[in-house]
C-alpha cells in the first residue's frame, strides 16, 4: 500500500484578514458618542437654568419670611405698607389694619428663567 500524503497549507501560511475596526465602525462609533456628549452639554445648561432659577425662589421666599418676622417682632401700630429690595429681591408689603389682627401681603419680584417672577405671600399678624 502506498500513502500519498499531499500537503496541507499550515495555518501559518494561510493569508487572514486583520483584526480591529474598520473605518465605517469608527465614524458610526464616533457619531453615537458626539450625539451622548451633546446631549449630556444640553442637560446641563438646563440644570444650571434650573439650580438658578431654585436659588432665587428660595431666597425670594426667605426674604419674604424675614419680613413677617420683623413684623411678627414690632407692635402693630408701626406696621406700615412700603416697598424695598433686599438681595436683588423686590419686596413690596401691604398692611391692612383690621380689628385684632393685620392682614399682611407681601409681593417678592425676582429674576427666575430669565424673566421678572413674582410670588405672593399672606398672613394675618395678631395684635
Amino acid at each position: 500500500m502506498c500513502h500519498s500524503f499531499s500537503r496541507r497549507p499550515s495555518a501559518a501560511f494561510v493569508p487572514r484578514a486583520r483584526s480591529g475596526f474598520t473605518l465605517a465602525e469608527l465614524l458610526v462609533a464616533l457619531m453615537i458618542f458626539t450625539v451622548g456628549a451633546l446631549a449630556m452639554v444640553a442637560t446641563s445648561a438646563n440644570v444650571m437654568t434650573l439650580i438658578t432659577a431654585s436659588k432665587n425662589r428660595t431666597l425670594a421666599a426667605a426674604v419674604a419670611e424675614a419680613s413677617f418676622e420683623r413684623m411678627r417682632s414690632q407692635p402693630c401700630s408701626t406696621h406700615l405698607s412700603d416697598s424695598t429690595t433686599t438681595r436683588g429681591v423686590g419686596v413690596k408689603t401691604t398692611v391692612v389694619p383690621l380689628v385684632r389682627a393685620d392682614d399682611v401681603t407681601v409681593r417678592v419680584s425676582f429674576i427666575s428663567n430669565r424673566r421678572v417672577a413674582t410670588r405672593v405671600y399672606r398672613s394675618f399678624l395678631p395684635c
